[in-house]
């Protein structure tokens, strides 16, 4: 997947979990959110997905599936234009085309604008970082008693600095391996209620490798920088950090501290902070989020961890999923683009691969899997189109000014040029059916029980010149072997028998394969 690809995949999600958080934030344990956003996280850096039946763009493809079913192109008069379905070739250039049309967007410079833009966030990061980690290089260490006795009771294996600095006005923590809880110089560590609280908060984050996360949530965005959900999601992120860590605080200590807390969180946002992306600090930023969330807390429910496990499962499973690659609605059974055959020599069948040789098939599974389309076709006569023609003209003339639409263009006003436009290539049509051209007048195709509607267009002088006998298959050493397309069998089989007396002599081929081989190029008949 692309870049694109996943942001945009990654939006569908982010909307979700928004639209969750919204209806549920005080209802669920706040680390529900955090798992959310950290599949939203996964998808936006993670290039894969994996498929399920259950995905929304699964059943996104069924509906699209299900309208391309039904729909069609119709009679010459119901459009601006008409549409035809001509040869494989037609379609083969087409998808030439778009290859293409692909190769010049990857050249064009929006590719540069993104890694500008990459390469300026992360500027902005690292050096805001870096600024702040020189003035907290000043911090001194903090002889308090309290302070002393509290950092012995909550040892971990990551030493753990607690210091004080006269460049924040709020408690702030930095660093993963080696953590640091740095507190303002004006702390007054006499009120050794609220000093505690906020000593809980700050080793929630070391414990939960906040600040590892905040470095992943940096990395995304400076990623899709260009996707306005991915900074919402930042923002969001960063706010249910801090509401996850006042709930287990305020669980750790009962759930009768909570006005207590919540004090002192609205005591430390009154000292405004400046801005540090990549520390966990207690901030001004969403200050009357957090007391209504705090406020709001309750003992955690069995009934809630199961809802909340259950939600974080059905998100998952909805949007961070792909679309079920060959779901059994899936009306798309054209022709592969690449086919392959080789004999197998255990069970004497020829097998056909259509993935390069990753998986095979017999000739009974290939032609279920790809079945040749039923078509039922009438011809216009020359006379018939343009008997038609002549009360077409008439009644284009009578449509200006009237609305229209088609699939193309959408909705349009009839206009007196749009009408000669329409004629025009009525008339060419007409043209061509002079020539000999055949015209269907509309076409009812069949594919695996599904009907389809649509026009057709051939030249019967063309038939004679379309090059029918090819072959090609893929040798035991990996190598493959093609030949073709030529006008006839005879010409074919001449450069296939000495290529494969050469490989049956280099041990590359059986006889028996070469029979084989040579038994269905013989058995061919045109068209196959």
């Amino acid at each position: 997947m692309t870049i694109l690809e996943m942001s945009l995949s990654a939006s569908v999600l982010i909307m979700a979990v928004i639209v969750i958080r919204t209806l549920a934030l005080h209802k669920l344990p706040k680390k529900t959110f955090l798992a959310l956003w950290g599949i939203v996280l996964c998808r936006l850096l993670v290039p894969f997905s994996i498929p399920s039946q259950f995905s929304i763009y699964t059943l996104i493809e069924k509906i699209g599936n299900g309208i391309m079913g039904q729909s069609g192109t119709t009679a010459p008069n119901a459009g601006m234009f008409p549409t035809f379905i001509t040869n494989a070739g037609t379609i083969q250039n087409t998808e030439t085309i778009s290859q293409v049309t692909s190769s010049i967007v990857n050249l064009s410079p929006l590719r540069l604008i993104w890694i500008v833009g990459c390469i300026a966030c992360i500027l902005f990061f690292v050096v805001t970082h870096l600024r702040c980690r020189q003035e907290y290089k000043t911090a001194l260490p903090i002889q308090n008693n309290f302070v002393n006795k509290w950092q012995q009771e909550h040892s971990m294996k990551r030493p753990v600095q607690i210091r004080q600095s006269d460049k924040i006005a709020a408690p702030l923590t930095y660093g993963i391996w080696k953590p640091v809880i740095l507190l303002p110089k004006t702390t007054d560590y006499a009120d050794e209620r609220r000093l505690q609280y906020i000593l809980a908060h700050e080793y929630v984050h070391i414990k939960r490798f906040d600040t590892l996360s905040k470095w992943l949530l940096a990395a995304t965005l400076c990623l899709h920088w260009f996707n306005p959900l991915v900074w919402v999601m930042y923002t969001l992120f960063n706010r249910d950090i801090e509401l996850s860590c006042d709930e287990t605080v305020v669980q750790a200590f009962g759930v009768t501290i909570k006005s207590a807390y919540a004090l002192t969180l609205i005591g430390l946002a009154e000292k405004k902070s400046k801005f540090t992306p990549l520390c966990n600090n207690f901030s001004k930023n969403s200050i009357e989020e957090r007391i209504t969330a705090i406020m709001k807390i309750k003992k955690t429910s069995l009934v809630g961890i199961v809802l909340a496990l259950t939600l974080i499962l059905g998100t998952t499973t909805v949007f961070a999923t792909s679309a079920l690659a060959g779901n059994s609605n899936s009306t798309d059974n054209s022709s592969p683009e690449s086919v392959m055959d080789k004999y197998d020599e255990e069970t004497g069948k020829k097998m056909i691969s259509v993935d390069n040789g990753e998986t095979w098939m017999t000739e009974e599974e290939f032609e279920n899997a790809y079945p040749d389309p039923e078509v039922e076709a009438e011809w216009w006569s020359y006379d018939e189109y343009k008997t038609w023609l002549e009360q077409e003209k008439i009644a284009l003339q009578d449509m200006i000014g009237e609305k229209g639409w088609n699939p193309t263009d959408g909705s349009y006003v009839w206009t007196q040029e749009m009408v000669d436009e329409t004629i025009s290539v009525y008339e060419e049509i007409l043209e061509e059916i002079r020539n000999g051209t055949m015209v269907s007048k509309s076409i009812s195709m069949t594919v695996n029980g599904e009907e389809f509607d649509g026009m057709m267009s051939y030249n019967p002088e063309d038939i004679g010149t379309i090059h029918e006998y090819e072959v090609g298959w893929t040798l035991d050493n990996g190598d493959t072997a093609h030949f073709g397309p030529y006008d006839t069998k005879e010409e074919l089989l001449a450069e296939v028998e000495p290529y494969c007396e050469e490989q049956v002599s280099a041990g590359t081929m059986t006889q028996a394969e070469v029979n084989t081989l040579l038994n269905d190029i013989n058995n061919l008949n045109n068209g196959n």
